[in-house]
């Protein structure tokens, strides 16, 4: 007997099903009954791993399972061709930013990039032995699938969903991007508590000495305020203290001047003060983490931002402008030694957000970005989960907690070039937009002209928007676009809502 090959015997295989379009969905069988599964298209950014193994095995079982049974099964192979993970492998396999060369060259390479990934992915499904549809295949790149998108954008925006707004964003200062804060990951790593000397504006009474973190010297009296951001000084804008901290009779009301800077900041009592961590005092900038934020919009702060959307200090940080956060973080610490203003630094280890691309810390940039209204509909969320069968039953406190996390819409914009582009002009002179017309897309408004010649609103230029859409505005809409919305009337009846979205 010849020994057993598996590999010559699985090739054979499954050759023979791809012959037989065993997997293939009917459209003209009206007899079985319709059971569809919106695959999570996979990223083109590299090579199948061991949990996309196990992952997309798992939904393949229920596609098989439900073929036995009967149904007519709707399980199309798609890949996720958008965004930057993409453009990040480019980036890096080429040494190059974006920003290095012409937008739609770099458009191209990523294109490139994404589709001998994508050849090499359905060759593992196919060893895998998946039974996805290749007859209804899609890949999210293509303008057929941007059509769709751009189509619900615009759905939206005519409901008064979308608006443009100057708003503190999630930002990777690699990535160069908006990111929302379901993109933001959180690290563990050490890094330095500093401790420096706040000095009072107003001469202190004797008394004051015997709460500790408070101190004089020949310069005066001061507070001491532990930060692991001392880079973030000059856009320091409060000091706060907990109500209940035995030292706020005292302090509350009270100014103290910011090293280095000397500019004059007032000190609040805050009940989300933590007396607990460093002195128990802390500093409020703009914007060194999300707990500033909330601060921010409490107390109605002046947006003065130290750090721009490269990574760099700002123009409000004097002699740092320019510098890296590192590098001005290190120069900081090394004035605020020779000065006399650094008390002490200790070791701490800290959550950071990062960037789930790249894991760059993440910072807090203003900027003008596209929303899409997502607070207005928690509770209707909520709701519908209420009415929902869970399985077990104890994870709907995920969604619940997620929901319940929101605190701002969705910023859908992002700042880089391989991805769904917006479909709207602007007006040079008055900012007015103006938004493509269904019948129109898909469109690229970096090269497409506008509906209109010039501005309705006061008959300037229009100018094509050149951000594009967060890549997850793609991927939420792959119901619609299996479904065949806005293509094909009469299969979008018979295939929406679809069975299952793993």
């Amino acid at each position: 007997m010849d020994r057993y090959d598996q590999r010559q015997i699985e090739k054979k295989w499954q050759k023979k099903w791809q012959e037989m379009k065993i997997y293939r969905f009917d459209f003209n069988d009206k007899n079985k009954p319709v059971y569809s599964i919106d695959v999570p298209p996979r990223y083109a950014s590299g090579p199948l791993h061991v949990g996309h193994a196990v992952h997309y095995t798992h939904i393949d079982f229920v596609a098989r399972y439900k073929r036995m049974r009967g149904y007519n099964v709707f399980f199309p192979l798609c890949f996720d061709v958008n965004g930057i993970p993409i453009e990040e492998r480019v980036e890096r396999k080429l040494n190059i930013t974006r920003k290095d060369i012409d937008r739609h060259e770099f458009i191209k390479l990523c294109s490139e990039f994404a589709q001998k990934n994508i050849q090499t992915m359905i060759d593992q499904y196919v060893k895998l032995g998946e039974s996805m549809d290749p007859s209804i295949y899609y890949q999210t790149d293509s303008k057929d699938y941007r059509r769709v998108t751009q189509i619900s954008f615009i759905e939206h925006y005519e409901k008064g969903h979308i608006y443009k707004g100057e708003f503190p964003v999630n930002w990777c200062p690699r990535c160069m991007t908006a990111m929302a804060d379901a993109e933001v990951q959180y690290m563990e790593r050490e890094t330095s508590l500093n401790t420096i000397k706040f000095y009072f504006v107003e001469k202190q009474p004797d008394a004051i000495l015997k709460y500790h973190g408070i101190g004089r010297d020949e310069k005066g009296f001061y507070v001491e305020i532990a930060t692991t951001r001392p880079e973030m000084l000059p856009s320091c804008q409060i000091v706060a203290v907990n109500p209940l901290d035995e030292r706020a009779p005292w302090l509350v009301d009270q100014k103290l001047r910011v090293p280095i800077f000397e500019k004059e900041v007032k000190i609040v009592a805050d009940e989300s003060v933590d007396p607990g961590f460093g002195t128990g005092i802390v500093m409020i900038c703009t914007i060194g983490d999300k707990e500033d934020l909330k601060w921010v919009f409490k107390y109605k702060l002046p947006l003065e931002m130290s750090i721009d959307e490269e990574g760099r200090m700002t123009e409000i940080c004097g002699k740092y402008k320019g510098m890296k956060i590192e590098d001005a973080r290190k120069k900081v610490i090394e004035d605020l030694r020779s000065t006399g203003y650094l008390v002490k630094q200790e070791s701490l280890l800290q959550n950071v957000g990062v960037c789930w691309r790249c894991k760059t810390p993440v910072e807090f940039i203003l900027a003008k970005q596209w929303f899409l209204k997502t607070l207005p509909f928690k509770e209707k969320i909520l709701e519908a989960s209420n009415k929902m069968k869970w399985f077990p039953e104890f994870m709907k406190i995920r969604l619940v907690e997620w929901v319940n996390s929101l605190e701002w819409d969705w910023v859908i914009s992002r700042q880089r070039y391989f991805a769904t582009p917006i479909p709207v002009w602007e007006c040079e002179n008055c900012e007015h937009v103006v938004v493509a017309r269904k019948e129109d897309c898909y469109v690229d408004p970096t090269i497409d002209k506008p509906p209109v010649e010039k501005c309705p609103k006061c008959g300037g230029k229009l100018k094509g928007c050149e951000d594009v859409f967060d890549t997850w505005m793609d991927s939420s809409i792959s119901p619609l676009y299996n479904t065949f919305w806005y293509r094909d009337n009469e299969n979008f009846k018979k295939l929406y809502p679809m069975s299952l979205r793993p």
